[in-house]
């Protein structure tokens, strides 16, 4: 009966053990790039098993213009496009585009594009930038004027010469069945 007992006890140490080390597994390699160094992805390695062999490389973000569409006594909108290009072999997901709007070096307002990953996609709108696309996103932006910076207002109702700095941040990730990773890129553009 002692023997019984002692068997039942090492069964369950062995099961508990292995269970350990497969959730061990499933959460270290992924991230670990031990994988990537396993297998050499081709035509037929699914998709999911890709996203987590490869190394991701950055976004690439071009910016496309912005122009002013209206300004009034208390408010305005500008317009502004960026081309995101995915150089990668595997699907990104653009979250959110985030950015200032400087006007003669006084910030103007804020833009923004999407929205951070926040545990579900049913909640959000994403953009999936499949490998080797673009897309150009467009966003209009109301800016306020406060009444701090009356030179820079004046300049922007009577359209004359206005540097303009468009600096910010993409979010973007790679989840997966696998894994997931989020990436962010920092852009600072001038017109």
């Amino acid at each position: 009966m002692v023997e019984t007992s002692l068997d039942k006890k090492i069964f369950v140490f062995v099961a508990v053990g292995v269970i350990i080390a497969v959730l061990g597994m499933v959460v270290i390699l992924p991230s670990s790039g031990i994988i990537k160094n396993m297998f050499t992805p081709n035509a037929n390695t699914p998709t999911a098993l890709t996203s987590v062999m490869t190394e991701v490389k950055p976004l690439d973000i071009q910016f496309n213009g912005s122009s002013v569409l209206s300004v009034g006594d208390r408010d305005g909108t500008i317009e502004t496009k960026f081309n995101l290009t995915n150089p990668n072999d595997n699907t990104l997901i653009i979250e959110m585009v985030t950015y200032d709007i400087y006007a003669n070096n006084v910030v103007i307002g804020h833009g923004q594009y999407g929205q951070r990953y926040d545990g579900t996609w049913e909640s959000s709108s994403y953009l999936p930038l499949t490998q080797h696309n673009s897309e150009v996103i467009t966003v209009d932006t109301k800016i306020l004027n406060d009444g701090n910076n009356p030179q820079v207002w004046s300049a922007l109702q009577s359209h004359a010469t206005i540097k303009f700095r468009f600096n910010g941040t993409a979010y973007y990730s790679t989840h997966s069945a696998f894994a997931g990773q989020a990436y962010t890129k920092d852009f600072d553009f001038w017109q």
